[in-house]
């Protein structure tokens, strides 16, 4: 029995008796059409099979060492990459550890979550047809969120199109679902920047109006953990910010607070120096 048999028995038994989030679909479904996309596209058998696999360690008791002895440490490590590696955590920070991973991923890594995330695309399209706006109700977070999330893995997978045709596959059906790989308008870029001090009372309703408010409570998380963790990054783009001739108040914690958010900002947008600062010039009136 050669490898790809071989993970879809593995996979049917550990996925038994999962269905598709609020669906009766079985789960099952889901690494088997994975599978299928990565032998359309003339992976290699091992990368096939970790597609298949690409879920049992995350959803299923199955532990590395098992997977590791039924297939080699190469498929098992590949599903390492395809896997969230704390399920505790907030959705948040799952989310940007897998658009972060990205970044130094080998070619067969960014394969079996290329087809991973493309075919999660493809069923949210397809369950958009029939049941329009209410399947953003399935997930942990809405659709901004979601398009957050897809539109980053996007961005940060678009240096290698040329090395896997699916890349391409997956920019056009997030543009399809989503409409734009822009998840934010210059609109509620500038509600954001009203956030730089935190979420007060004034801005709150008008987070919750344009469905910003998860997302703006997890950006100001994040920038007060960089402020604490980080504060050669905020010391570093205050600097950027100084070079540029923006002008702040001295004796004041003000600019390492509005750093530490643009910082906090630039990351979530995935924006160059040069982008993050129209936006800055653009909204400088509300810091």
């Amino acid at each position: 029995m050669n490898i790809i048999d071989q993970a879809i028995q593995f996979a049917a038994i550990a996925h038994k008796g999962q269905t598709r989030k609020s669906t009766n679909i079985p789960y099952i479904t889901h690494p088997f059409a994975v599978g299928m996309l990565l032998q359309k596209a003339k992976c290699s058998e091992e990368v096939i099979a970790a597609g298949i696999l690409h879920d049992v360690l995350e959803d299923t008791p199955t532990t590395y060492e098992e997977l590791s002895a039924q297939f080699g440490a190469k498929a098992a490590n590949l599903v390492v990459a395809a896997s969230e590696q704390d399920k505790n955590l907030p959705w948040e920070i799952r989310k940007r550890h897998t658009i972060e991973h990205l970044k130094q991923a080998s070619i067969e890594e960014i394969q079996v979550i290329t087809a991973d995330k493309l075919h999660n695309l493809k069923s949210i399209q397809d369950d958009y047809l029939q049941y329009g706006e209410e399947i953003w109700n399935r997930f942990n977070r809405g659709k901004k969120q979601q398009h957050w999330y897809y539109s980053s893995i996007v961005k940060e997978l678009s240096i290698r199109k040329k090395d896997f045709k699916l890349i391409r596959d997956l920019e056009k059906t997030e543009k399809e679902v989503f409409g734009s790989l822009d998840f934010l308008s210059l609109e509620e870029i500038s509600i954001l920047f009203s956030c730089v001090y935190g979420i007060d009372d004034h801005v709150r309703p008008i987070l919750e109006e344009y469905g910003l408010l998860i997302l703006a409570e997890g950006l100001s998380e994040e920038a007060n953990r960089i402020y604490r963790e980080e504060y050669d990054q905020v010391l570093k783009k205050l600097a950027n910010l100084l070079q540029r001739g923006v002008e702040f108040q001295s004796n004041s914690e003000g600019p390492f607070l509005i750093a530490s958010f643009c910082v906090a900002l630039q990351a979530l947008m995935k924006w160059s120096d040069q982008e993050f600062y129209t936006h800055f010039k653009r909204n400088v009136s509300k810091l």
